[in-house]
This record gives structure tokens, sequence and C-alpha cells, in this order.
């Protein structure tokens, strides 16, 4: 029960993370990790909203308790990226959305911090191909999105 109680949680918190309600989602993460602190994912959640509170150096360690539990979680490896890339941080912002990028090719957030973490670090043509993967991947993303609303 306790898994599923877990799992509920998580689904309240984000939610709240939706609406920007971060303190909410905060609390219901939290709950969600007293009771499955396993869960690679309710780590990564949390880190999202972390991010977005501004509070990128704890972050990192909800991206890492994650990645410990699953080190093929991709979107752990992302959000990771982008921690990295908030604190200045680009070589290791660059290799944590390089990871990201290859466990998920279609990660549109991992490729577009890689190409900015090579953009700050002068490597400007890597830089460029980073940001046109990120641009394809975002117009397919959108054209799906597109087919599923009309029903194709």
């Amino acid at each position: 029960m306790t898994v599923k109680e877990a799992a509920e949680f998580l689904k309240k918190g984000h939610s709240y993370a939706k609406r920007t309600k971060y303190k909410e989602a905060l609390a219901y993460y939290n709950k969600a990790l007293s009771l499955d602190p396993n869960n690679p994912e309710a780590w990564y959640l949390r880190a999202s909203v972390l991010i977005d509170t501004g509070k990128s150096q704890e972050a990192l360690a909800d991206c890492d308790k994650a990645i410990a539990l699953d080190q093929n979680y991709a979107p752990a490896w992302s959000k990771k990226g982008l921690a990295y890339y908030n604190l200045e941080k680009f070589e290791d912002g660059l290799y944590a959305s390089t990871r990201a990028a290859s466990l998920n090719g279609n990660d549109v957030t991992a490729w577009y911090i890689k190409g900015v973490c090579l953009d700050e670090l002068n490597r400007s043509d890597e830089a460029q191909e980073a940001y046109g993967k990120s641009l394809e991947l975002e117009i397919i993303l959108d054209i799906e999105a597109e087919r599923k609303k009309i029903g194709r």
C-alpha cells in the first residue's frame, strides 16, 4: 500500500507543480519520498521544483539520488545538466546533458542544454549542431501533437 500511496502523492505534487504551486508540490513530493525513497522519479520531480524555485544546488543532490537508484534514468541526467548550467558549471552541464541525450535521443531539453553549455565553452559549431537537433525534435513533437488533436 505504501508504494501506491507514494504514487498518489507524486500525482498530486505534479498537479501542483504544473500550476506553479511549488510549496504544495514539494510537500507532496516529500510525503512520497518518505514512503518510497527508492523511487527515482520522485527524486527527479522534486529536483524539477527545486530548480524552478532557484535551488539548483539542492536539485543536484536529488538528481544524484535518482541516478544512484537508476543510472539510466534519462530525465534525471537532463535535469542535472540544467542544474549545472544554472550554477555556471558548464563542463559538468555538458557531461550530464550529453549523457541524457545518449539515453533518450528525443529529449529536447537535453539537446538544448548541451547547446548552451557548448556555447558557454566557446564551442560554437558543436553548439549549433545541438541547437539544431533540439529544434528539429521540437518541430517533430509539435507536429505529433497537432496530429493527435485532429485525430490522425
